[in-house]
């Protein structure tokens, strides 16, 4: 059935309840809630704390211990051990079916804990309640598409080969050992799982460094691996700020891979980090996503449909729609109805029935935001929303207006990511300068083209310089395609969500076998 444009809303909040259990958790007994370690709750031996707090409302939900380089040192240790076994059979010698059914029984408590996980997302991490709801459902999907991943890829000997008169090789294919995932504040029950499910069910040991603003879902669910089951040490959640816990994660020689997700800044400083020791890493580090708009589409349906990509959490997702490239002869209309869609936009609490735009996720974010509307402005774009601060009565929370600008080839406006309802668009005269400007970009995660010929839509798909490219949808993922990026955006690897993904969490290495001599 054919949508219509005003069947094309923006994420929405239902009325969101805060469960008793998900306050009793953060209370924990009126102690900072620990790092898990081992299969224990750790406080840290530097003594020092943070606080997370709901960012719509400023409220303090939890204090978390900040994780040393004696906890990373520590949590390397049990992992190692976890890993080995140490006269026991260990991680890497559990067979697939062992494995699968330890994380389909996380799973299964996950679920019967669904609302404290929700109060997660909604309260530690901002969300609207139905894109909460749709990323509470990833922990499922993730871990059954990897559960059959692990069922059919092999690890170990491959069949040998003949390659000499006398001499066989095949290759082995093993865990890295331990791995370690750093997790962002955008979406970490999503980001968490897709670290999580393949790096396990390959034979790994992990440690998960949530983000300091949303560390409480990670922390909970290190919690219910304890209760699944899980060896001591197969699964060690280490909270703290990326330049103290990050940095000694990155720094350790025993923490053999890195999954991270995050700036290209960040990254890139890790990765040369990682690179003194030889340890090995993928990275996705954001995106300023561009979508092409041709002359035969709807541009008020195309326009609301962008604009539900580009308010997406807000803003705050890595491969949305921030740059719009559109037809000249449907450019008045889409403008205007990009204006219509971002005006309308209820700006409110998250947890209130009806919030469509809630609060970024810190101070700091909200102060790079307005920078970056203040930028545009300065280099050329026409403010159509110029943006600006929110109010939300009753609400202390870090609120911003959408912000649209019209702009024009030549203009490059706006270069970076910035993490908000926000967006510039720019008429063009063909398909040909659209896909020149789209590329025109040292980002690369994904991109969009929207029209009513498919064929034609494909063809300039596959020309997009991102690892993701898509017809008439955006911010689009799926179990079994990659999802990665390319230039600055990502790399290297199989991205995630892939069989590559899996693989990514294992080495291999060439085996000889020669007859003995005399």
């Amino acid at each position: 059935m054919a949508k219509s444009p005003a069947d094309i809303q923006a994420f929405t909040a239902s009325a969101f309840t805060t469960s008793d259990k998900f306050t009793e958790f953060c209370n924990n007994g009126g102690k900072p809630l620990g790092g898990i370690i081992g299969g224990k709750s750790v406080a840290g031996s530097m003594n020092a704390t943070f606080q997370t707090t709901d960012p719509g409302s400023q409220e303090v939900l939890a204090t978390v211990c900040e994780m040393g380089q004696a906890e990373v040192a520590l949590a390397v240790e049990a992992a190692s051990r976890a890993y080995c076994g140490e006269g026991k059979k260990g991680w890497k010698n559990t067979s697939v079916a062992d494995r699968i059914a330890l994380v389909k029984k996380l799973v299964e408590l996950c679920e019967r804990d669904r609302d404290i996980l929700l109060a997660c997302e909604v309260r530690d991490g901002g969300k609207v309640s139905e894109l909460a709801e749709g990323d509470f459902r990833q922990i499922r999907g993730c871990a059954e598409y990897f559960c059959g991943v692990a069922e059919r890829i092999p690890v170990g000997d491959s069949p040998p080969m003949e390659v000499a008169d006398g001499v066989q090789a095949f290759t082995h294919r093993e865990p890295w050992g331990v791995v370690a995932g750093i997790i962002p504040w955008n979406y970490p029950i999503v980001l968490t799982s897709w670290f999580m499910f393949p790096a396990l069910l390959s034979g790994n040991t992990v440690l998960i460094k949530p983000a300091e603003d949303t560390p409480l879902s990670a922390l909970y669910i290190g919690k219910l691996a304890e209760e699944a089951g899980f060896p001591p040490g197969v699964i060690n959640v280490l909270p703290g700020r990326g330049e103290i816990t990050g940095q000694c994660i990155a720094e350790h020689p025993e923490v053999r891979y890195i999954a991270f997700t995050g700036s290209p800044g960040v990254g890139q400083a890790i990765f040369r980090t990682c690179d003194r020791h030889g340890t090995r890493m993928k990275r996705e580090m954001g995106g300023n996503g561009a979508a092409i708009v041709l002359g035969d589409a709807d541009p008020e349906l195309v326009a609301r449909m962008i604009g539900r990509a580009t308010n997406q959490h807000f803003g705050q997702t890595c491969c949305t729609v921030h740059r719009v490239f559109v037809d000249d002869k449907i450019s008045d209309d889409f403008i205007d109805a990009q204006r219509t869609f971002f005006e309308g936009l209820k700006i409110g609490y998250q947890v209130d029935e009806g919030t469509q735009l809630g609060a970024v996720v810190n101070s700091t974010q909200q102060s790079r935001v307005l920078q970056a509307q203040q930028e545009t402005a300065a280099r050329g774009g026409d403010a159509i929303l110029p943006g600006g601060l929110a109010d939300v009565s009753g609400r202390d929370g870090f609120y911003l207006k959408p912000a649209l600008y019209r702009t024009a080839p030549g203009v490059k406006c706006n270069p970076f990511e910035v993490f908000h309802a926000f967006a510039t668009v720019c008429p063009v005269s063909s398909a040909e300068e659209a896909m020149q400007l789209a590329n025109d970009s040292a980002y690369g995660l994904g991109a969009s083209v929207w029209t009513q010929d498919i064929d034609r839509g494909v063809a300039l798909a596959k020309q997009f310089r991102d690892g993701t490219g898509q017809v008439n949808c955006h911010n689009t993922v799926a179990y079994g395609m990659p999802y990665g990026g390319q230039g600055i955006s990502g790399g290297p690897g199989g991205g995630v969500n892939c069989e590559e993904t899996f693989l990514d969490y294992t080495q291999v290495k060439a085996v000889y076998v020669a007859n003995y001599p005399g």
